[in-house]
């Protein structure tokens, strides 16, 4: 037998359970004698005690913490078995997910196994007694056995409970209209919810490879001694090949009001190692966020545009126009890659029209068009709410825009009512493609407006029916022009269904017409993001994960 606790991938076979013998696959070890190897992968963060070894299992506790099986599973056929024993009975919600349907050990009332999902129209099947088959503290074994669209669960080798037409992907995520994502055609977990759970083994057989998550750092955490919460990511690559990771440090709170600063850390060697944390724009005691960077690849200056606001007015309470109780735009720069920030600037009035009340540039980062008549042209995104006199509120995207390297700046072209949070792309014939949230409507589908003049008019703007979210922010960023035989590559990011979880990065290679492969960065509860492509071709995905707990980096190869 291979060596178990290496991770590496054991031939089938071999487990203690009597599996059905219905296919024959690889096996992959998740927790192998208590052990987690390099094909799981815990997410979430704990309400209880971290991780320890107990009795020769790896310990999972709280209600938002689990055990992935990779990314997935390039195969919608598997054979998934784990021992484990919890210390309690008493509808604890532990159990095994498989392409987003719980299959739990003690339902209530009276301690049921079953399972929900929307396979289940999200109520809740049962499928046999717990009691008798699960005793709190005793190992017991659980399989479950996926074979075309046929699943059986089985608890200590007794068939409990069978489900037809089992859905062969989570649901909405792989979207229909992306068709190489559908190779990752099972995702599974467990969780421990409110109970202790123990897990001796966590392993996987299918005829398909596991799909590895990206290699990820923590760049900001949450709950410093300084820093009640990080936030609203952005980054970018300087002329120098310097990674500058941009967020909000909320300082006493996690809310969208509060003390918050905007903030860099910095990384001269390809995300390997991270300076200290550099205060960017720090206004006393009030907002001073959404930082939307953009590096003049002309100059080397980095730009930083973000927005002021009283820490005593709320979002709801911001007034129109440019007084004290409105929402600013201010501006710093960089020229000396990013250590040190010049005193920030307002520019409100060249930025604002007086009508609009809130107010936010990015989040994310912004762009330099590199093509046709406005070739050099500086574009921030932002986002606005409109009160015009006598008329209902409206929600817009729009850009700011500079031709002078940064000297001054203008409002450009704004989108329809209904969106939000944006970020922009330049295309292969030199138009602006602007992708931006939903808000202020029953909409969970990205909207996209095109510019034919850099940015000074829009489209109207239409809903990209593959790109599905949950109204957040999300990024768009162009990884290379087409060059030879090779087409050009536009990246997307966002959490890929309608909850802020499973964030999913994107490709498109017809400008954004179609998104026909995509990977799955980050399984489990995740939200802002942005993308830049670093100098040697990896793509690096700076985003928020475990429920605001941390700003992670993902590094990856295409």
């Amino acid at each position: 037998m291979v060596n178990h606790l290496s991770g590496t991938i054991i031939t089938a076979g071999l487990l203690l359970v009597a599996f059905p013998t219905v296919m024959l696959g690889t096996e992959y070890g998740i927790i192998v004698d208590g052990k987690l190897t390099k094909h799981g992968s815990v997410v979430g963060r704990s309400t209880r005690a971290g991780d320890g070894k107990d009795d020769k299992a790896f310990m999972l506790n709280g209600l938002y913490k689990f055990v992935y099986a990779g990314a997935g599973v390039r195969s919608s056929d598997a054979r998934i078995h784990a021992r484990l024993s919890i210390n309690k009975l008493g509808n604890t919600g532990a159990g095994v997910l498989v392409n987003g349907h719980w299959f739990t050990f003690d339902n209530n009332p009276d301690n049921k196994i079953g399972a929900s999902g929307p396979a289940f129209e999200n109520n809740t099947k049962v499928f046999s007694d717990a009691e008798g088959r699960i005793k709190p503290g005793v190992p017991f074994d659980v399989d479950i056995v996926i074979k075309d669209r046929f699943l059986t669960l089985a608890i200590n080798d007794e068939k409990v409970g069978e489900v037809e037409n089992f859905p062969t992907a989570m649901e909405t995520v792989p979207s229909p209209d992306v068709g190489s994502v559908h190779k990752l055609g099972l995702i599974t977990a467990l969780r421990s919810w409110r109970a202790d759970l123990k897990i001796y083994d966590f392993r996987l057989e299918t005829d398909g490879q596991i799909v590895p998550l990206p290699e990820m750092q923590t760049i900001y955490k949450s709950g410093s001694a300084t820093t009640n919460t990080y936030r609203i990511p952005a980054l970018l690559v300087s002329n120098k090949g310097t990674i500058l990771a941009f967020a909000e440090a909320r300082r006493n709170s996690g809310s969208d009001t509060a003390n918050i600063d905007t903030v860099v850390r910095r990384s001269e060697d390809g995300g390997k190692t991270w300076g200290d944390e550099i205060i960017v724009f720090d206004e006393h005691d009030n907002v001073a966020g959404n930082p939307c960077p953009v590096v003049d690849q002309s100059t080397g200056r980095i730009w930083s545009l973000q927005t002021w606001n009283s820490h005593k007015i709320h979002e709801n309470q911001t007034k129109a126009g440019f007084g004290e109780d409105s929402r600013r735009v201010f501006i710093t720069y960089s020229d000396d890659d990013g250590k040190t920030w010049a005193k920030a600037k307002d520019i409100t009035r060249s930025a604002k029209q007086k009508h609009w009340s809130w107010y936010a540039t990015g989040p994310g980062a912004g762009i330099q068009l590199q093509r046709g008549k406005h070739k050099g042209r500086l574009i921030i995104p932002c986002d606005h709410k409109s009160l015009p006199s006598g008329g209902p509120q409206t929600y817009h995207s729009h850009i700011l825009y500079s031709d002078d390297h940064g000297e001054t700046w203008h409002i450009g072209a704004q989108t329809g009512h209904g969106l939000n949070e944006c970020e922009a792309v330049e295309l292969e014939n030199g138009d602006v493609m602007l992708n931006s949230r939903n808000h202020g409507v029953n909409e969970f589908h990205r909207g996209v407006s095109i510019s034919k003049d850099g940015g000074q008019t829009f489209s109207s703007f239409r809903r990209d029916p593959t790109l599905l979210e949950p109204r957040c922010q999300a990024s768009i960023r162009r990884y290379r022009w087409p060059t030879g035989d090779k087409p050009g590559i536009i990246l997307f990011s966002n959490p890929a269904r309608k909850w802020r979880d499973f964030l999913m990065l994107r490709m498109s290679s017809d400008d954004g017409k179609t998104w026909p492969d995509a990977k799955i960065i980050f399984p489990y509860t995740s939200a802002y993001s942005d993308i830049t492509v670093l100098p040697d071709g990896r793509v690096a995905i700076l985003f928020e994960r475990d429920n605001h707990t941390k700003i992670d980096l993902a590094i990856l190869k295409l």
